[in-house]
């Protein structure tokens, strides 16, 4: 009898070992599949963010073109081509950084985009030619654009 108990006592335990073991392996595939599905988000959020930068780097750099043709005095196109070449800097440094400090960096330059669009559209207000305040009005729409842009992309990369 005390052999017999002995023998029952270790088939439990076998099997509570066994389906402890079992357990445990389908809890580790979940863990697995849910980090590959994180990691992938994360990539798709990192591609968005690349070319956000991108598109923006392009719409900045043809602003800064626009901003070269201007006359220097009646225009403030000096301060105007600081500060896009500033938002430029800013985003050139967001496309160096990966996640959370890519969006930080972005937020960043969407600043920068909102304190150059305020130079311009002084610098606009403050010019006497007709011609050089159409140019700084196409700049100040193309800089509202970008800027709309890269924050729908920064809200869509933290959801």
């Amino acid at each position: 009898m005390n052999n017999t108990w002995r023998w029952i006592i270790g088939i439990i335990v076998g099997l509570a070992l066994v389906g402890l073991l079992l357990a445990g392996r389908s809890e580790r595939q979940a863990y697995r599949i849910a980090r590959g599905a994180v990691e992938q988000r994360v990539e798709l959020s990192q591609e968005r963010i690349d070319t956000a930068v991108e598109m923006a780097t392009k719409s900045v750099d043809l602003a800064l073109t626009l901003a070269g043709n201007l006359p220097s005095q009646p225009a403030k196109a000096d301060l105007v081509k600081q500060d896009i070449e500033e938002i430029g800097n800013r985003l050139k440094s967001a496309s160096e950084a990966r996640g959370d400090l890519a969006i930080e960096r972005l937020n960043q330059s969407i600043e920068q985009f909102n304190k150059t669009m305020q130079t311009v559209e002084d610098a606009s207000k403050e010019a006497e030619s007709e011609a050089v305040k159409s140019v700084l009005d196409r700049i100040y729409g193309m800089l509202e654009a970008t800027k709309e842009q890269l924050v729908q992309t920064i809200l869509n990369a933290q959801k």
